[in-house]
């Protein structure tokens, strides 16, 4: 599979549903997830998931030590969907 690297991707993500995050961390899960995908996207290219248009993904199993901290947590995120979408 040839791995394709555009000069920009839109991603839409319309919900994303973490069970006990405190909502006063929601901003830095956000920036999180958005620069560790952007990243991910840079450096490793769309996935082929993406690609095909895999648009929703089960749910994800996260490190829970990911979670103590919400800007780790985002980054987290952004990696586990990265891997759903290979």
């Amino acid at each position: 599979m040839a791995v394709v690297k555009p000069r920009a991707v839109t991603l839409h993500i319309g919900e994303l549903e973490i069970a006990g995050l405190d909502p006063a961390g929601r901003f830095d899960v956000a920036r999180g997830l958005e620069g560790e995908l952007a990243r991910l996207l840079a450096s490793e290219g769309v996935p082929e998931g993406l690609l095909e248009g895999r648009a929703v993904l089960p749910q994800l199993a996260l490190d829970h030590g990911a979670a103590a901290v919400p800007l780790e947590l985002g980054r987290a995120v952004a990696r586990a969907l990265y891997e759903g979408w290979r």
